[in-house]
């Protein structure tokens, strides 16, 4: 095999790596923006997921999580309340007699 024709081969091998690099490249970058949604839809979830965790525990230790009676202490279930922990899968006891007493 001459010179040339072994030049001619390594180079075959080069455009050949050229296309097989840029095939990757559109790999990664999909990948990267699949990436990229995917943490902020976590993150999204782990946010509403902390401040419902906070609301629930706020209406289990006795105080209103709805508008109208926010952070008022309650003496008894509400039902605006309930409404919305009921919304977001929240599974209180609403048995007033049952409450903690604070």
């Amino acid at each position: 095999m001459s010179l040339t024709e072994e030049l001619q081969e390594i180079e075959e091998q080069l455009q050949n790596t050229l296309v097989q690099i840029e095939k990757l490249k559109l790999v990664a970058e999909s990948l990267e923006d699949q990436n990229k949604i995917l943490r902020e839809k976590l993150s999204t979830e782990r946010i509403r997921g902390e401040g419902f965790e906070s609301l629930s525990q706020l209406y289990d230790e006795g105080y209103h999580i709805c508008h109208d009676y926010f952070a008022q202490r309650r003496e008894e279930p509400c039902l605006f309340c309930l409404s919305f922990l009921y919304e977001e899968g929240y599974n209180a006891d609403v048995n007033p007699s049952s409450e903690k007493d604070k």
